[in-house]
């Protein structure tokens, strides 16, 4: 039964999927928009959200930036700023075209793809990925020594009166017998 219900469970395969899937698909995408890069500058002069001479850098820079951080995506390094690049240029999209850019199509894709993007920016890149390798250098940083707190240390030792700090004499410490009356 554990097979059909499963409420426990590690979300790291869940998480390399999501990463190889979407990191796939934007990793392509820049590869694509980068081999006719002349294209893709036309396509984003044509949207005209930016002036001329901004739509050329960004169509320059995007695809490039697309294939950087899609590689990174897909080993899981660096994956909480990757994610938040990925799911700013989604933004950027869904803003761009709108909800439903053609007609039959039901919405965009570039929300699922935002979606990703926040899930693993928040949720990390699970077990299965470079990150991993960047939290153990961080756990295996020696803790600061602290000194055990039953020991005096020298600022307390310090701050207490010298007729503390000295012992008694050896006859004060033993214990006497009270004294009675009665001779």
């Amino acid at each position: 039964m554990s097979a059909i219900f499963k409420a426990r469970g590690t979300n790291s395969i869940g998480l390399l999927l999501i990463r190889l899937t979407v990191g796939s698909y934007t990793l392509a995408l820049g590869i694509m928009q980068a081999s006719n890069i002349q294209t893709y500058i036309d396509k984003v002069k044509v949207l005209e959200i930016f002036s001329p001479n901004t739509s050329f850098v960004i169509g320059f820079i995007l695809p490039f930036a697309l294939i950087l951080l899609g590689t990174l995506y897909i080993m899981g390094f660096f994956t909480p700023p990757t994610s938040l690049l990925l799911a700013l240029i989604s933004l950027l999209k869904i803003l761009a075209r709108g909800l439903s850019p053609t007609v039959g199509v039901p919405f965009n894709k570039d929300i699922i793809f935002f979606i990703c993007f926040v899930t693993t920016l928040f949720a990390g890149a699970g077990v299965i990925s470079f990150d991993v390798f960047l939290d153990k250098k961080k756990k295996k940083a020696p803790p600061a020594m602290e000194p055990p707190k039953s020991a005096l240390t020298e600022e307390a030792v310090s701050e207490t009166p010298k007729a503390e700090q000295t012992p008694p004499p050896a006859g004060e410490n033993e214990t006497k017998p009270p004294e009675t009356g009665q001779g």
